[in-house]
């Protein structure tokens, strides 16, 4: 019976790995998904931009290594097969620009600077276009103001929005009016205009694309470097912005926002601003935040949710098809833990069971619904990509559907079985759940 119980579970394990190669090492699941390694991309990207392509493919484009110096190299990785493939470089090296999925397919890039590090840097206003059928970069029109760590957003008429960054160049020429504008550039025309007036001159904003087509900022650093409660919203049918009537709860720059199913927008991290004085001189004293807000167009309250001593900056939030956000990476926290945010559970978050060393990184969704997360500063993250698979109808208090089988769920499946059938008889055990408790969560 114990050589039949051997040889069952043998051909299990190698009719596995026949099928599928090697397991890959690390993976980890909880009941809110399971995390697996994605091969490794060709070159380290730092503050680069990843753009899910019509064909399912992510196009990994520009950034810097980890010495702070621009690349213009780009990377595809196709899902389907599990691989990184080399693309064609950028006309220009780049990092910390944007990148945004034009209605045919391409990919427009846009502005960025010359490195990240203490070396003399210079903001970008040139932009240039992807085209997948060809794997090929041509140049676009270069807007009128060059920014780095700014936004781009496809609207639904087709044109991109562009909104905020900063030009590094002290003692600009340019007027202060221009600077303060957002951008829109019109794909069949190949030309930029400035997109109205109003929208106060800020810079490490969030922009949101909301369901009625208008774009949502909030937030914000002012030119003296204190954080702004502000809201404004942007019309593409008027080409005017205004602002909202509420403010948000706490002043906050370099958050993420994301819009959630039901229509609201979920803010994270970033930093906060206090009035200090000496000398009669008032300036910003910068705090990092672990809070969370939540903002509601239809009629605002700023509703605070739970938050971890974790402070998130230029960390990513992400979007599930679950309804639940996935939040990865900070600056400042070398072992931060990825987490799951439930707006139907607003009282507390959940861990994914992976901490990471990881920032200025991307997080894409794929066609299929997971998350691919690449590159970034922090330990072995340059290099080094993680896949998220997601459960569906996760609630962290209500219960948790099926887990999804990741490679090492299905071989440990094979392996029970083989062992029912050595045995002839039916083998049952309790599911396994991996918990992280470590981060204390408390209602703000």
């Amino acid at each position: 019976m114990k050589a039949l119980l051997r040889r069952a579970i043998v051909i299990a394990i190698l009719s596995w790995l026949g099928a599928t190669g090697a397991l890959p090492a690390q993976a980890r699941a909880t009941d809110f998904g399971a995390w697996v390694p994605a091969p490794n991309l060709h070159e380290g990207h730092v503050a680069h931009t990843a753009t899910l392509l019509k064909d399912g493919r992510v196009l990994i484009a520009g950034g810097t290594d980890v010495y702070g110096l621009p690349r213009a190299s780009s990377e595809l990785f196709d899902p389907n097969v599990n691989r990184w493939a080399r693309a064609a470089d950028m006309i220009h090296p780049r990092a910390g620009h944007a990148a945004t999925l034009l209605s045919d397919g391409s990919v427009l890039v846009t502005g960025g600077e010359t490195g990240l590090g203490i070396f003399p840097i210079e903001s970008l206003a040139s932009a240039e276009i992807y085209h997948p059928t060809s794997n090929s970069w041509t140049a676009a029109a270069a807007m009128h103001v060059p920014r780095r760590m700014h936004i781009s957003i496809g609207l639904r008429d087709g044109r991109v929005l562009v909104v905020g960054g900063t030009n590094v160049a002290p003692g600009s020429p340019l007027p202060a009016a221009e600077q303060e504008q957002a951008e829109l550039y019109d794909p069949q025309r190949d030309s930029w205009s400035f997109a109205g007036t109003g929208l106060p001159s800020l810079s490490e904003q969030t922009a949101t694309l909301m369901p009625d087509g208008t774009v949502l900022v909030t937030g914000g650093s002012t030119d003296t470097g204190f954080a702004t409660t502000g809201a404004e919203l942007f019309d593409p049918q008027t080409n005017r912005w205004r602002p909202t009537t509420w403010p948000m709860a706490t002043p906050r720059y370099g958050h993420t926002a994301t819009l959630l199913p039901d229509g609201k927008v979920l803010l994270m991290g970033g930093y906060t601003t206090k009035p200090q004085s000496a000398g009669g001189f008032v300036y910003p004293s910068s705090e990092l935040l672990t809070t969370s807000e939540i903002f509601d167009l239809r009629g605002n309250t700023w509703v605070a949710v739970a938050y971890s001593t974790i402070p998130r900056f230029e960390h990513s939030a992400t979007l599930l098809r679950n309804g639940t956000v996935l939040v990865v990476g900070s600056a400042y926290a070398s072992n931060a833990d990825s987490q799951i945010f439930d707006p139907k559970n607003t009282e507390q978050w959940a861990s994914t069971g992976l901490r990471m060393d990881r920032y200025l990184h991307t997080a894409t969704t794929l066609a299929d619904g997971r998350v691919l997360v690449a590159g970034g500063y922090g330990v072995g993250s340059p290099t080094t990509a993680w896949i998220f698979s997601p459960m569906s109808g996760t609630s962290s208090r209500s219960g948790y559907a099926p887990v999804v089988l990741t490679a090492s769920v299905l071989l440990t499946a094979l392996i029970v079985i083989a062992f029912a059938v050595a045995s002839r008889r039916l083998v049952r055990r309790p599911a396994a759940t991996i918990r992280e408790d470590e981060s204390r969560w408390i209602d703000s």
